[in-house]
């Protein structure tokens, strides 16, 4: 089904912006958008909201995955959920890209799945690309070489995190860390820890444990824990955390994690956003890496200056130690704090406003 448009903006000519000035309709492809929870997903979500708070119209075609096909309003945001048949998804999208100025997909697979039948027609919107994240360690040959052609495709690039123009070997027009919303005053430390996200071999837990079991048993301090998400290796932690007398609560899955951090002393978690999150909830942010990519992916990051990052569990156990001591805590969680202050949402989507400035009358649609 193909997604109605508001009267007068379907089809034909559209607002042509001036010389570097920025595009007035934006068509945003991506893999999968809310309520399907996960940071591209936020980060989309957040930067659409500051682009609309100064004009810029943005639509957002993604697959339909567990939702129905056909158009729905996503915070007063048109989302069009498409087919898994080709030629069904390419018949909604056609009118989108009619609208748009330009099109930006978040990541290379949204691209090539469905707008690069698109790309290759005379008179093609300009495309623009957000790479996110990395698909696993090692990367995967198949992946570098679709990232490139996407780059290649595109009029530019941003980079979420200074790791990928790195491993995938290409430069980023833009880089971003992330965005966070900040209250204006830091929540005090609270207690305890919060490990939140998906229970598996690359998210760290089993090394956040070891450390735990090492901090008690070494130092005899004793760090309640309560671990949000699910996975596979569910079993394994708990089993972990009974047999070595570790104060653990498995909660599962949750919509929000931000009450939990504003309530915890200290923040397991290894994502960049994940990290600001906890930065402005008032938390103190431990992350680890288990190969050379993931500490990459830490320590290019400004937020890493604003974290205890770790490889290994003897390590992660000593920064613990070190942030027993109250004054030692409290000024690093300060300085987070005001760190993560400064990552707002505005300043991503500023980021994206700069990246389409490259526009020009002469090349718009």
């Amino acid at each position: 089904m193909a997604a109605s448009l508001p009267e007068g903006q379907g089809g034909g000519a559209s607002k042509r912006p001036g010389p570097r000035a920025r595009p007035t309709r934006v068509l945003m492809l991506t893999a999968s958008y809310h309520p399907h929870p996960g940071g591209v997903e936020k980060h989309l979500r957040c930067v659409t909201r500051e682009l609309r708070a100064i004009g810029v119209e943005v639509r957002i075609a993604t697959p339909a995955r567990e939702q129905p096909e056909g158009e729905d309003l996503v915070d007063s945001v048109s989302v069009t959920r498409l087919s898994a048949h080709r030629r069904a998804a390419r018949h909604a999208l056609e009118p989108l890209v009619d609208w748009a100025d330009i099109i930006h997909s978040h990541d290379a697979y949204p691209f090539l799945k469905f707008y690069l039948p698109f790309s290759l027609r005379s008179g093609a919107r300009p495309a623009f690309v957000t790479f996110h994240g990395y698909e696993r360690y090692p990367i995967p040959l198949e992946a570098r070489v679709l990232r490139r052609i996407v780059r290649w495709r595109t009029r530019g690039s941003l980079c979420a995190g200074a790791f990928i123009p790195k491993w995938y070997r290409f430069t980023c027009g833009h880089i971003t860390h992330g965005g966070v919303d900040a209250p204006p005053v830091r929540p005090p430390l609270g207690r305890g820890a919060v490990f939140a996200g998906r229970l598996e071999p690359d998210t760290g837990l089993l090394c956040y444990l070891e450390a735990l079991r090492l901090l008690k048993e070494e130092h005899s301090i004793a760090v309640p824990l309560q671990v949000l998400g699910d996975g596979s290796l569910r079993p394994q932690a708990e089993a972990f955390c009974a047999e070595h007398g570790l104060e653990a609560e498995f909660a599962g899955m949750v919509s929000d994690v931000m009450p939990f951090l504003r309530e915890a002393r200290f923040a397991l978690c290894s994502g960049l956003l994940s990290m600001l999150e906890a930065m402005a909830c008032g938390a103190l942010v431990l992350a680890v890496y288990d190969n050379p990519l993931k500490e990459d992916y830490l320590r290019l990051s400004p937020t890493a200056g604003f974290a205890s990052v770790a490889g290994d569990p003897a390590t992660l156990a000593n920064q613990l130690l070190c942030l027993s001591d109250p004054p030692a805590a409290e000024e690093v969680a300060r300085r987070a704090f005001e760190f993560a202050r400064t990552q707002t949402w505005r300043a991503v989507a500023e980021l994206y406003l700069d990246l389409w400035s490259s526009l020009t009358a002469e090349e718009a649609p």
